[in-house]
């Protein structure tokens, strides 16, 4: 299978943009970009998450890939973001990945990775959330979990259908004699009416077999009707979530069409930001935008947004002035563009990185 890989020629001489909406949207004029990502079997490496480090080399990547009948959850590493060699399946019949932006939680090495769970063969429905975890980021490369644990389904009880996880936050604790996890939880579920919606949970005491995690769930219903009252009337579902500079922000996937059924060309991605004092998970009293990322041939349709702040690749600072060292922080981006919406040969996973800027301006929203 023939590998699309369009990289770009220009290393972006300007100064980098000082938006949240530019690092997130800069793709044809980024430091490089690549349409149609793969990893080295060929298999397209859509809702990409890489982990994050101050120096590391290579680089780790967590994915969904369709592989036969099934989604399986992969693991890539690579020298420069761009160009990815596949290592190993970590999880079967699985896919949407996501490890917390502090993947390296404080006081610990252990790795938590969030997933969807499909509980019947083929990747078929009902799905639910899953989770392990790993000692180190050694453990993670060679596939060895120490714990998982399957959630029970809460608002998408009815449906079957919950997925996409992402982690707001996460903790290192000591309870009861041993270290474990507690996190905040975002993911999606489909409600009555057909359409995936966002809802929290919060999940304790995941550590040591010895100990039963607990897990609690409900609906985001104010977060939606921000989105709904925006024009996001369709599927509300993936979302990335951090800070940078002091602004806590999501980005989230969000459908503009009526459905279902579900319109491919009408996906969009959106940036909410926190407001003071909000906290996760986010209740709708912040205020969004939605972002227009900007490639070469302008595709429209976009999802499965993921961003990660990583050391500059070494292509990029090695062949900068002295000003630039191995030390710069990159945003790295990837979202999948439909094919309903993508330009000629930009159809699938689109991955790109920008050099941050020293600080960001203020990021004008619409309110709701």
């Amino acid at each position: 299978m023939a590998v699309l890989l369009l990289l770009s020629s220009r290393l972006a001489l300007s100064a980098p943009e000082p938006t949240l909406s530019g690092c997130l949207t800069r793709v044809s004029t980024a430091l490089g970009h690549a349409y149609d990502l793969r990893d080295s079997t060929g298999q397209q490496m859509a809702s990409l998450h890489v982990l994050e480090a101050a120096a590391a080399r290579p680089y780790v990547g967590l994915y969904m890939a369709m592989v036969g009948a099934q989604w399986e959850v992969r693991l890539a590493t690579s020298p420069d973001l761009l160009g990815w060699t596949f290592r190993r399946t970590l999880l079967a019949n699985a896919d949407m990945p996501y490890v917390p932006h502090a993947r390296v939680l404080e006081g610990s090495e252990w790795v938590l990775l969030a997933h969807e769970q499909w509980m019947s063969p083929a990747s078929r429905s009902p799905s639910r959330l899953g989770f392990k975890l790993y000692y180190n980021v050694s453990a993670l490369l060679a596939g060895e979990h120490f714990n998982s644990f399957v959630a029970p389904l809460g608002p998408g009880a009815s449906s079957g259908l919950e997925g996409t996880p992402s982690v707001y936050n996460a903790s290192f604790v000591f309870r009861e004699g041993y270290y474990m996890v507690d996190a905040t939880v975002g993911f999606h579920y489909n409600d009555a009416a057909g359409k995936d919606q966002v809802a929290h949970g919060r999940l304790s005491s995941f550590g040591p077999t010895a100990i039963s995690p607990s897990w609690s769930s409900a609906p985001s219903l104010a977060y939606n009707k921000a989105f709904i009252a925006a024009g996001a009337i369709g599927n509300i579902g993936q979302r990335d979530s951090g800070s940078l500079f002091n602004t806590e922000f999501v980005l989230q996937e969000a459908n503009v069409g009526a459905m279902p059924p579900t319109i491919w060309k009408d996906w969009r991605v959106w940036l909410y930001l926190m407001a003071p004092g909000e906290g996760y998970p986010p209740n709708g009293s912040g205020c969004l935008q939605m972002l227009l990322p900007q490639t070469d041939g302008n595709s429209t349709a976009f999802r499965n947004p993921s961003f990660s702040i990583v050391a500059c690749p070494e292509t990029y600072t090695q062949s900068r002035s002295k000003q630039h060292t191995a030390d710069d922080k990159c945003i790295f981006v990837s979202y999948f563009i439909f094919g309903e919406g993508a330009a000629e040969g930009e159809a699938g996973p689109v991955a790109f990185y920008n050099r941050l800027p020293t600080s960001i301006t203020e990021v004008p929203c619409v309110d709701h």
